[in-house]
């Protein structure tokens, strides 16, 4: 039988290839083998706002066979919030009304005005440094970059893209608004845990572009999505730590650039950090969500009281062995450091490779 376990990607060096979809068919507007950098638009499509109906017969006070003769557009010319489209001059005075909205004069049947509002660009761009590896029909693109690759647990939602910038010194440290100041703009901080929702406050009002850290209150959870920038969880909801590759492997990114994916998007399942690396070695690594587990390999225990710790497995057992709380149940012992070593059942340990 064959032991397997959840699996986190952690690399610092691997070829990633990402797909950036429309929500619907449009116009893509880069070319294979171009390079593209994360502002850059790959592709666009619009959205149609609908239609507005105007009772311009009833508005004006006459019959709708007259409407024409107060129009002050033609039918198919363009219209503007705001600017007359009817005016009825009298002795008493005269009446007008406005477009509520931009759009199109489509057409004017039995008294009333159609209006076709003008429709939303919407523009997707790249969101990661790299090259145009091919199309996805006129839906978008698939870039392919090497680089540091980062899985999460949990992520706000949203993407976007900063220069790395360490704010705490250690893995275990929650980020303060002291480590938020003017050199914060425009940067992804890095942190142990957040404790506090007034950092992400101050964050926000200085221009921070994303958040990376072990873990966040659950209580926090509601209000993550509605930040500017995105937020990605390594760890879980409690007091958690960075896991120390993944906090070392951020350190040693200082001062790159990082694309933050916080949305289960595309083919992927999971929140990603992506740190663009030059490389001419990098290694195509598959996204299994299940890895056999063997002697040697680095796990991360999910449950508490070890819940973030990593260590080293050093045994395998297909058959069940008692547990600490009474269960019995297949798993690994795990050394966690030179005086540790822990019996941990499977469902509790995400292999980290």
């Amino acid at each position: 039988m064959m032991i397997t376990s959840s699996v986190t990607t952690v690399k610092p060096l691997m070829k990633i290839r990402r797909e950036r979809l429309l929500p619907r068919a449009g116009e893509v507007v880069v070319t294979p083998g171009q390079e593209v950098n994360p502002v850059q638009v790959v592709a666009r499509t619009s959205h149609q706002r609908g239609f507005t109906i105007v009772d311009a017969a009833d508005i004006l006070d006459v019959s709708p066979a007259d409407v024409p003769k107060y129009l002050l557009v033609e039918e198919g010319a363009a219209v503007q919030k705001k600017k007359p489209l009817l005016q009825k001059k009298g002795m008493f005075g005269s009446k007008s009304y406005s477009s509520p909205v931009n759009g199109i004069l489509y057409q004017v049947s039995h008294g009333r005005l159609i209006l076709q509002q003008t429709s939303d660009l919407i523009e997707l761009r790249a969101m990661i440094r790299g090259v145009v590896a091919g199309y996805l029909g006129s839906r978008g693109v698939i870039i392919e970059t090497q680089g540091s690759l980062i899985q999460g647990i949990w992520g706000s939602g949203r993407e976007g893209f900063g220069t790395i910038k360490i704010a705490s010194e250690r893995n275990d440290a929650p980020l303060r608004k002291e480590h938020i100041g003017a050199d914060a703009r425009g940067a992804v901080l890095v942190a142990g845990y957040i404790d506090r929702p007034g950092v992400l406050e101050e964050a926000e009002s200085n221009s921070v572009r994303g958040v990376i850290v072990g873990s966040v209150p659950t209580g926090m959870l509601h209000t993550l999505p509605a930040l500017r920038f995105p937020i990605i969880v390594t760890e879980g909801f409690r007091q958690q730590p960075m896991a120390p590759p993944i906090f070392r492997l951020l350190q040693q990114s200082e001062g790159r650039e990082a694309s933050l994916f916080g949305a289960d998007t595309g083919t992927w399942s999971r929140p990603e950090i992506v740190i663009p690396l030059p490389a001419s070695d990098a290694v195509q690594q598959t996204a299994d969500t299940l890895q056999p587990l063997a002697v040697g390999q680095r796990v991360r225990l999910l449950r508490a009281p070890h819940a973030g710790a990593v260590g080293e497995v050093i045994a395998v057992y297909e058959r069940a062995r008692a547990t600490e709380v009474g269960f019995r149940m297949p798993g690994a012992t795990v050394a966690i450091n030179e005086e540790e070593v822990l019996f941990v059942p499977y469902p509790n340990l995400d292999l980290i490779r």
